[in-house]
């Protein structure tokens, strides 16, 4: 058996229902199962990921399963070439682990992105003339990290200095990269060249 088979075998069935008529938006980025593979092998599995819970899913004899948490492997949606991987990082004095996407993976350091979809809660009119306003699952504004070889990840810091102290010795040399290229620290691809760059010095 391989390993991908491996996790399909150990995956646990999700039980919870946000089904409800009332309920706007999906825990869903996209509801669609689309064809994906694991690191592990060239085998095609149906899948998608709920961004409210953290969870990679697949459904099996009608019923929907999550991937574990647990195990190092990486999953390739094979039309939009979007890549996962499981990292963890630091909430609330514990590990946590979750599914991130990889904008970029390095030697030392990737560049990572986290997506989550929140539950709001139902809001009752306080007056006659509000209106009643339903529970609602949204998506959150992405957020940037860094992982690290370990898997382990960190929050990108907003601020140029707290992001050049990350890079240690080498901040004044990605520092100067940066600005002979005219690369800023906020947006995606700039921030791609930058870690491509600190991959590569010694």
């Amino acid at each position: 058996m391989n390993n991908s088979e491996n996790i399909i075998q150990y995956s646990r069935i999700n039980t919870f229902d946000l089904r409800s008529k009332e309920l706007v938006g999906s825990p869903y980025l996209n509801e669609n199962l689309l064809p994906a593979k694991f690191s592990s092998d060239s085998k095609i599995y149906s899948l998608r990921y709920n961004a409210y819970f953290d969870e990679m899913e697949f459904e099996k004899n009608g019923k929907s399963y999550h991937l574990p948490k647990t195990l190092n492997y990486t999953i390739k949606f094979i039309n939009s070439h979007k890549i996962y991987e499981v990292f963890s990082i630091k909430e609330k004095g514990k590990m946590i682990a979750g599914f991130f996407v990889v904008l970029y993976k390095g030697d030392n350091i990737s560049l990572l992105n986290k997506e989550k979809i929140k539950l709001y809660n139902a809001v009752k009119p306080k007056t006659g003339y509000d209106k009643y306003q339903p529970p609602s699952l949204k998506r959150l504004k992405d957020k940037l990290y860094i992982g690290y070889k370990n898997n382990t990840a960190i929050e990108l810091p907003k601020k140029k200095k707290q992001l050049l102290k990350l890079f240690s010795s080498k901040s004044k040399k990605i520092e100067l990269f940066a600005k002979e290229n005219n690369y800023g620290f906020k947006k995606q691809k700039d921030l791609v060249e930058i870690f491509k760059f600190y991959n590569s010095l010694d």
